[in-house]
């Protein structure tokens, strides 16, 4: 059986395509820097942490069915 292809990705790992402001990357870059971190696993990083703080901090959303029209 063939492998899938990664493209040089790890297992588990799903690319994506962003836009940010230039000054934010450059901020990001610098930061990164700090941690001995590359940009990628810098954002992975503290995105995975804030998803957990926002979890963590918001009560679960409860969708209200609409009522039909009669």
């Amino acid at each position: 059986m063939a492998k899938k292809q990664t493209h040089g990705r790890a297992p588990g790992k799903t690319q994506i395509s962003i836009s940010l402001p230039q000054d934010l990357v450059e901020k990001i870059d610098r930061l990164a820097a700090t941690e001995n971190r590359n940009r990628s696993n810098f954002i992975a990083t503290h995105l995975e942490s804030l998803a957990g703080d926002v979890e963590a901090s918001e009560p679960p959303k409860r969708f209200k069915k609409k009522a039909s029209k009669a």
